[in-house]
C-alpha cells in the first residue's frame, strides 16, 4: 500500500502543469516596454483599475491615458480606451488582473480582464 501511495504521488507531481506551458498574452523581452488596451467609457464614471499583487514586480506602470473615441461631431458618451503602458522588469510569468469600476464606489466592478504575461 505504501508503494501504490508513493507512485500516485509521484505521478501527480511529475504531472503538474508547469508555468513553462503557460500560453501568455504577451511574451516579452526584460526591459521591454508593451501597452495593453481596454475599452473604457470614462462618461460613465467608470474606468479600469490594476489590481497589483503585492509580491508581482515583474512590471512597472510606465503611464495610464484615457482615449476617446473618434466621431463625426460631438458626441458625450461615445467611449473609448484606456491604454496601459508597462515596463517588463523580472524575468518570469505572471497575471495581470484589471477591474473596470467607479473608483469611489464599493463593489461597483462590473468587469475583470486577466492578461498573462511572460518576461524572458
Amino acid at each position: 500500500m505504501k508503494k501504490v501511495l508513493t507512485i500516485i504521488i509521484a505521478i501527480s507531481l511529475f504531472s503538474c502543469n508547469t508555468k513553462k506551458n503557460v500560453k501568455a498574452d504577451y511574451d516579452l523581452n526584460k526591459n521591454e516596454e508593451f501597452q495593453i488596451s481596454l475599452k473604457a467609457n470614462h462618461t460613465t464614471g467608470f474606468s479600469w483599475k490594476w489590481i497589483k499583487s503585492e509580491s508581482s514586480q515583474l512590471v512597472d506602470t510606465v503611464s495610464v491615458n484615457y482615449i476617446p473615441k473618434k466621431v463625426n461631431g460631438e458626441i458625450v458618451g461615445s467611449g473609448g480606451n484606456e491604454i496601459w503602458k508597462f515596463k517588463a522588469n523580472v524575468i518570469g510569468i505572471d497575471t495581470l488582473k484589471f477591474e473596470y469600476q467607479q473608483p469611489w464606489q464599493p463593489n461597483s466592478t462590473v468587469e475583470t480582464k486577466k492578461i498573462i504575461i511572460k518576461i524572458n
